[in-house]
């Protein structure tokens, strides 16, 4: 894989604002008492980041 840059000297910042329900929040409260992985928290995260990395294009 190949990359290219350029001599941009800007700063480059993506802000994501998303919020979780409160479902989410009490299955991830359950998980977090007994241990786990949340899996609706998971899905957020990767959501945001999918949405960060579209914003620059």
């Amino acid at each position: 894989m190949q990359h290219t840059t350029t001599n941009s000297k800007l700063p480059i910042a993506a802000n994501v604002v998303i919020g979780s329900t409160v479902f989410s929040d009490i299955g991830a409260s359950y998980v977090d008492f007994f241990g786990g992985r949340s899996t609706s928290y998971e899905k957020k995260k990767e959501e945001m980041y999918n949405r960060i990395i579209e914003t620059p294009k």
